[in-house]
């Protein structure tokens, strides 16, 4: 038995068409019938992977980036930022001018209307409301907690102190997706410490692990010692050299194929 953890946008969805290839379907289908355990692997929260739940028949699900681990209908692990330390977060991204996306498991949350970046956030929340409804405006309030969360930059026309706001958050791994889009983590939470738990959760071995992703969130994954990793055809460069197999684009039925070829379907 293999345990089989994908990512979402870039590997299992085409970042261009936003379609998940009937080939992909099919290679989870198989691999499962052939009675491996398949997981859902990905920086969403909760409440934003629900298309995929829909599409995708898995064992589990590591969600924003290790901070919460669904094992069936089980949560098996979850790390929420503390209360009053998401509040500080808050108003650290005011001080320093930071437009800032919280994402929690029951909402994400953008900040009131206009933006400081309304080019780059209203594409991000365009794109987060073709999943779920976020709540825009309600960002200051303290009744809630969130998970991790996620800043837009404009690195033609910075007008935001993130050398400042970083220098406030040793307690949270940045993680920079490029372009000005940056991901922020509750240390110790990765994607590669989501593998490791679910693998001695099940009491599989290393070997018998494979992660497959595109980008650089997906680092982790790459390096927490699972011995079978594959890279998507278009990836970030950085992935290269912990790859063990690179596979073709999504659209070119990457997935599939490369399942095929690793004798897992």
């Amino acid at each position: 038995m293999k345990a089989l953890f994908f990512d979402i946008d870039g590997t299992l969805i085409d970042n261009e068409t936003k379609q998940v290839p009937r080939s992909a379907l099919k290679a989870i289908k198989d691999a499962r019938e052939a009675g491996h355990l398949t997981f859902i692997n990905t920086g969403r929260v909760e409440c934003i992977i629900g298309n995929i739940k829909s599409r995708f028949k898995m064992d589990g699900y590591i969600c924003g980036c290790g901070t919460q681990i669904v094992v069936g209908d089980k949560t098996v692990f979850e790390k929420r930022i503390d209360h009053d330390r998401g509040i500080e977060i808050k108003k650290l991204l005011k001080k320093f001018n930071v437009e800032g996306m919280l994402e929690a498991r029951q909402g994400i949350y953008f900040p009131a209307k206009p933006f400081i970046y309304p080019e780059i956030t209203e594409r991000a929340l365009d794109a987060i409301s073709t999943v779920v409804e976020p709540s825009v405006g309600e960002f200051d309030r303290d009744d809630y907690d969130f998970d991790k969360f996620c800043i837009f930059d404009d690195p033609r026309f910075s007008r935001s102190d993130l050398k400042s706001f970083f220098a406030e958050c040793s307690d949270f791994d940045i993680i920079d997706r490029g372009a000005g889009f940056y991901e922020c983590v509750p240390y110790p939470c990765s994607k590669g410490k989501g593998v490791l738990k679910v693998l001695d959760y099940y009491g599989i071995a290393l070997e018998d692990a494979y992660v497959f992703g595109d980008s650089m969130n997906d680092l982790p994954m790459f390096t927490c010692g699972a011995k079978n990793r594959i890279v998507l055809g278009e990836h970030d460069t950085a992935l290269e050299e912990y790859s063990t197999y690179f596979a073709k684009k999504v659209s070119e039925d990457g997935i599939y194929l490369s399942m095929k070829e690793l004798g897992l379907i």
